[in-house]
C-alpha cells in the first residue's frame, strides 16, 4: 500500500508536469525529461482465487486514472493477423484450426495451474511458428543460391 501510495506521488507529478507544458521533472532525485505525449495505464488482475493477495488501489492514485473494462480478446484475429504479418498464406485457416486447438485442449487437460491456454500461451506458439517460417524461407533462399 506504501508503494503504491508512493508511486501515486510521482505520477501524479508527472501528470501535472504534462498539463502544464514542463519540460522535466524532478524524480527520485533525478531531473527526467517529459514526452507529453506519454500515456499512463494501470492495469489489475481480476479479483480471484488465482490472484491471493491482490490489494485496492489507494484512493490517491484511483483519482488520477479512469476506470475501462477489458473484453476478451479475439484470439483467431489475433492469430489471423500475426500470422499473415509474418507471411503465412492462409492465416485464417490456420488462426481458425489452432485457436480450436487450444480450446479443445483446455476443455479435455486437468484445470491444473501450468497449463496455460490464454493468449499469452497462443501468442508463444504464434512466435514459434513465424520463427520457424522464416527459417525455411532463408534455408530455400540459401539453397536457390547454390543451385543458380
Amino acid at each position: 500500500q506504501d508503494q503504491l501510495s508512493a508511486v501515486s506521488n510521482q505520477i501524479h507529478m508527472i501528470l501535472v508536469a504534462i498539463k502544464e507544458k514542463n519540460d522535466s521533472v524532478h524524480l527520485l532525485g533525478n531531473d527526467v525529461k517529459v514526452n507529453a505525449n506519454a500515456g499512463i495505464f494501470v492495469t489489475l488482475n481480476p479479483a480471484s482465487k488465482d490472484y491471493k493477495g491482490r490489494s485496492e488501489l489507494p484512493a490517491n492514485l484511483k483519482a488520477l486514472f479512469r476506470p475501462i473494462a477489458m473484453s476478451k480478446p479475439d484470439n483467431v484475429c489475433i492469430a489471423d493477423v500475426t500470422l499473415l504479418a509474418d507471411g503465412f498464406s492462409e492465416g485464417k485457416i490456420l488462426s481458425q484450426k489452432l485457436v480450436l486447438a487450444f480450446s479443445k485442449l483446455q476443455q479435455l487437460l486437468s484445470k491444473q495451474r501450468h497449463y496455460d491456454w490464454g493468449l499469452r500461451a497462443l501468442k508463444a506458439v504464434l512466435r514459434t511458428a513465424c520463427k520457424m517460417l522464416r527459417s525455411a524461407a532463408q534455408g530455400e533462399d540459401a539453397r536457390s543460391k547454390i543451385n543458380t
